[in-house]
């Protein structure tokens, strides 16, 4: 990400509006190809103020939620950032399952843990790894 921004010198809205661009490139044929297109043309429950308003705003959500989701990692890291999207699935399910009331199945349960277990062992690596850097950078400076 912070090579991409050197090189070609693109700004961060830059960034995010050509991502939003490219992507189109794939998801219209695939909507086509699937009859999500002609599906959405024929419906006219589709065709209303209140579809089309709901419609932008969710777009304008989007592309700024896609500006964030740039910008930490161009802070962080990719990795950072996957660990991240990867543990925020626990609080989701679980706001999922209090607010929803829907049935959280063992299968769940198993794999809420297989992402906290995943994200701990990331931060202990981590640890690991800055505090291999420190020691590095104590001996080299002495």
């Amino acid at each position: 990400m912070k090579f991409a921004m050197k090189r070609v010198k693109l700004s961060k809205f830059g960034m995010v509006f050509y991502n939003n661009i490219l992507c189109t490139f794939f998801l219209f044929p695939a909507s086509v190809f699937l009859g999500q297109f002609s599906l959405f043309v024929n419906s006219p429950a589709l065709h209303n103020y209140d579809y089309f308003s709901k419609n932008i705003f969710a777009g304008f959500i989007g592309f700024f939620l896609n500006f964030a989701s740039l910008n930490c990692v161009s802070q962080t890291g990719p990795t950072t950032y996957a660990i991240i999207g990867s543990l925020n699935k626990i609080p989701t399910s679980l706001i999922g399952w209090f607010i929803f009331d829907t049935v959280i199945t063992s299968q769940t349960w198993f794999f809420i843990c297989v992402s906290m277990t995943g994200g701990f062992i990331y931060s202990y690596a981590k640890i690991k790894e800055s505090g291999k850097s420190v020691r590095k950078s104590s001996v080299a400076g002495s």
